[in-house]
């Protein structure tokens, strides 16, 4: 359970205590009705079609959520925000490769008949596309194909299920890349992004506003349907922010979901406790960064204290 709720991070986040069921006891008693599940493809695939994982958390997912009584949405991390997560013997193709697009597409098979039994929301292929694709090797036209293709396939053996990309709202979004996220969300049934309400310097913004920001949103894509698939506020005074001002931010996110509740389905927590200095020290060395504000947003972001 407590590998599974590394790969769960971005949103039931355990206490000290390292009790999940406890986590997700206070998470339903708040109302939550879903979590989020991602994945890593080299992960799983160790070599050509050759699915080894250390630990299979697909099957534990699929034991543990339809009797936690709790939806899934589901990321597999082609991209995860500024790495690459393709099996080695693939790392220095491209994505609009056909090897590539086949062999996601039979990892998908593998995916699916793990998960036979959750009741899956949408399905995120790639997770902060727009951060890698902004300055590594691989091009956003060569990722849109990829992309595509896969989609397409995931439709097919999955009917029904909203397939999406993950972006970051403050992101492209709002710089001169957006006409690249608007391109490659064209075939999109379901509009995901990631929404962290920072300047430039990392400093929290008014929670007020939200209310600006969820309308530019639903304006960017009329008549889709959106996940805010991660939403967080730290609370750390390092980045002008207090946990008086992170509750007032919550409050104004329900306020304002409540006029987009027609487009806006899902919002995702980002996070339920704060997350321990160990995780920390693997997100430090995950992302290779250590800014001291960097540290702080990803150390206060929860709703609740790690400790006690």
């Amino acid at each position: 359970i407590r590998e599974l709720e590394n790969e769960i991070r971005r949103a039931i986040t355990m206490a000290e205590d390292g009790s999940f069921d406890a986590a997700v006891d206070i998470a339903k008693g708040a109302g939550a009705t879903a979590t989020c599940l991602a994945i890593y493809w080299d992960y799983y695939e160790i070599s050509s079609d050759v699915y080894e994982p250390e630990e299979d958390w697909l099957e534990v997912a699929n034991d543990y959520y339809p009797q936690a009584d709790l939806d899934l949405t589901l990321t597999i991390s082609v991209i995860d925000t500024n790495q690459k997560r393709v099996p080695a013997d693939l790392m220095d193709k491209s994505f609009d490769d056909p090897e590539m697009i086949a062999r996601f597409n039979a990892f998908l098979d593998h995916v699916f008949s793990k998960l036979r039994d959750v009741e899956l929301i949408s399905l995120a292929i790639g997770n902060e596309i727009d951060i890698y694709l902004e300055s590594g090797p691989d091009t956003w036209e060569a990722y849109r194909m990829f992309y595509e293709a896969t989609a397409e396939y995931a439709r097919s053996i999955r009917p029904g299920l909203p397939i999406g990309t993950k972006t970051v709202f403050y992101g492209d979004m709002m710089k001169g890349e957006f006409g690249e996220v608007q391109a490659t969300n064209r075939t999109s049934d379901v509009i995901l992004v990631t929404y962290y309400p920072l300047d430039e310097n990392g400093m929290v913004l008014p929670p007020s506003v939200v209310w600006d920001d969820f309308d530019a949103l639903t304006a960017a894509f009329p008549g889709k349907p959106i996940e805010i698939r991660e939403l967080g506020y730290p609370s750390s005074e390092l980045l002008g922010s207090s946990e008086q001002q992170q509750a007032e931010f919550i409050r104004e996110v329900f306020r304002a979901w409540d006029t987009h509740a027609d487009q806006i389905t899902l919002v995702v927590f980002a996070w339920l406790t704060d997350v321990s200095e160990a995780d920390l020290e693997f997100f430090e060395t995950y992302y290779g960064l250590s800014d001291p504000k960097f540290v702080a947003f990803l150390a206060t972001l929860g709703m609740r204290s790690h400790a006690g």
